[in-house]
């Protein structure tokens, strides 16, 4: 049953039990009684009594209800015993009626108990409780993660990259290890794959037997077998050392660190590092979704805890109800017995004393009426005891109605609070958490990238005094080979100076040989020309005048004539050519 149909009975039913104590028309709160199934048979002619219809009667204020009883209640002296006992026993069905829907009232209410209280219990332990549980599930490995990096990242400037560097030597170890796993396996499998090659050849090699299958084994193929269980006693001692070198592989011994003290923090480091991005983002998605889903388990639990208890309220209204019906009931009761008790306290006192005159007879009647009078008193008294203990029950069932009803509403407030404040409460810190773990995260990453830019600085400016120390000494470099080039260049000027004087020698010889040479040539231009002058000069002179045999010696100077016309010959004149 719902929560909403709950109300809606609820609501019914408070609305029948005002129509039970107050309808206007009593026949119609009659049928329904009967039909309901509320009262027993035994009332179900209840309406024809007389105190039912006085205190129903929706047509008499109370103090005329309370008149109605209370003269219902006295005894009547013109009426006869067994009329006045008819009233008492009216009295008490009517009485036994009102119990009877006070029983069945109240379980008509009980059956308008939520049923599911526990449930709905159930529900909010354990929806909301593994709401929680995940969203702790998913935030405490980013949390540490932040934790290990900014405690990395306080310890020292350096820290974190050194710590980076040996999980990059730890990876390149391990990735060493798992390839040379691999190569030992696959070496193993190739021993194994041989020995059994070799057991086949052997176990062939057995069967190769002399001429048609007489005799053992031949020689030649013994020697085979021989030299093949050798190679696979061979190999088998291999597979033993490789075997070891196999377990040392696996269980290598572990890694001297130099962080031993922040090993918990490097672990979170390797996690970090070894998780891809798109899986951190994954991950931290995952986060969002579990405070969302946290977000939205609370409000929807703390709203149905809210709907159960303003059930909870409409049912405690309906017990307040009942309960106020019938304690105005037995109030009317209680004041109409007070009214009819000093009736019948005037009554009893009148007949208990003789009158003046009185007969025989007049005595009888009057201590039949006395008699009469103190029983139905003593009927009364004990009917009054009743009702003022019903009525006390009554009185104390709404003391507790009121602390019920008082308990709910503060429920209710608490839990309309918690759904509505409370619930966004929880998401603004929520909120406030994420936005701080993505915040610390991003700070760290700053961090991180400040410190590592710190280690570049540092990295690039010892290069540069390394850079700048070579400069220097480079210098002195230059210098030793600027000053080896300034004796080379020494020595060549020595050999240039040397060269020149010897140019110059040579030159200023060379001249004087060319001069000489010219002279030479002067003097053989003329001696030819002579020569070719010798026979027309011989055939036309005299004398021996100008025979090429009176030639001048070497040194001495031509006549005129003869040198003018050796400047006039045909042949080449070597001062024009410039030395």
């Amino acid at each position: 049953m719902s929560t909403s149909a709950k109300r809606k009975t609820a609501k019914d039913l408070a609305a029948e039990a005002a129509e039970k104590y107050t309808s206007k028309k009593q026949s119609s709160t009659a049928a329904k009684v009967e039909d309901e199934g509320s009262s027993s048979t035994k009332f179900k002619n209840i309406e024809s009594n007389a105190f039912f219809q006085a205190v129903m009667d929706p047509s008499l204020s109370t103090t005329e209800k309370k008149e109605a009883v209370a003269k219902m209640l006295a005894f009547d002296v013109e009426a006869s015993k067994e009329v006045n006992a008819e009233k008492i026993e009216a009295f008490g069905e009517f009485k036994e009626w009102l119990m009877e829907q006070r029983k069945d009232m109240s379980k008509e209410i009980i059956r308008l108990s939520d049923t599911e209280a526990f449930a709905e219990l159930k529900s909010v332990f354990d929806e909301m409780n593994g709401a929680l549980l995940d969203f702790e599930t998913q935030i405490k490995p980013l949390v540490e993660i932040i934790d290990a990096v900014n405690e990395l990242n306080m310890a020292s400037d350096g820290m974190m990259y050194d710590v980076f560097r040996e999980i990059q030597e730890d990876k390149a170890e391990e990735a060493r290890l798992a390839a040379l796993r691999d190569e030992q396996q696959s070496k193993l499998e190739g021993f194994k794959a041989e020995i059994d090659s070799l057991k086949g050849d052997n176990a062939a090699l057995a069967e190769d037997k002399g001429f048609f299958g007489f005799g053992g084994t031949k020689k030649t193929a013994l020697q085979d077998i021989a030299r093949n269980e050798s190679r696979i006693s061979s190999i088998q001692d291999s597979i033993k050392d490789l075997v070891s070198e196999i377990e040392t592989t696996t269980s290598p011994a572990a890694r001297e660190s130099e962080f031993a003290q922040y090993a918990e923090q490097k672990a979170k480091l390797r996690e970090l590092l070894d998780i891809t991005s798109d899986e951190h983002k994954e991950r931290q998605e995952a986060l969002v979704k579990a405070a969302l889903n946290f977000v939205d388990t609370t409000e929807e639990r703390t709203g149905e805890v809210l709907g159960h208890m303003l059930g909870i309220k409409d049912q405690i209204g309906n017990v307040g109800d009942v309960n106020g019906n019938m304690r105005k009931i037995y109030a009317v009761i209680t004041e109409a017995t007070k009214d009819a008790e000093s009736t019948n306290k005037t009554l009893t006192e009148q007949f208990a004393s003789a009158a003046e005159g009185e007969t025989e007879l007049g005595r009888f009647e009057r201590e039949d009426k006395h008699t009469a009078i103190v029983e139905h008193v003593d009927i009364l008294t004990a009917s009054k005891v009743d009702t003022l203990s019903t009525l006390g029950e009554l009185q104390q069932e709404s003391l507790n109605i009121k602390s019920m009803g008082d308990t709910n509403r503060k429920q209710i407030e608490q839990t309309k609070a918690m759904n509505s404040r409370g619930t966004a409460g929880v998401a603004s810190r929520l909120s406030v958490v994420l936005t701080a773990v993505s915040s610390a995260a991003l700070n760290e990453a700053k961090t991180m990238a400040g410190n590592t830019l710190k280690g570049m600085n540092s990295l690039t400016h010892e290069i540069a005094q390394t850079e700048a120390i070579k400069n220097a000494m480079s210098i002195h470099t230059q210098n030793d080979e600027l000053s080896e080039a300034v004796k080379m260049l020494e020595t060549y000027r020595e050999v240039a100076d040397n060269a020149t004087a010897i140019t110059r020698e040579g030159t200023a010889k060379l001249k004087e040989t060319l001069n000489e040479m010219e002279q030479t040539a002067k003097e053989l231009g003329e001696s030819v020309k002579n020569a070719k002058s010798a026979p027309a000069d011989a055939m036309h002179s005299n004398d021996n005048t100008h025979t090429g045999f009176n030639r001048p010696a070497r040194g001495e100077s031509a006549p005129e004539a003869d040198t003018r016309e050796a400047s006039t010959g045909t042949g080449p004149n070597l001062k024009d050519f410039k030395i």
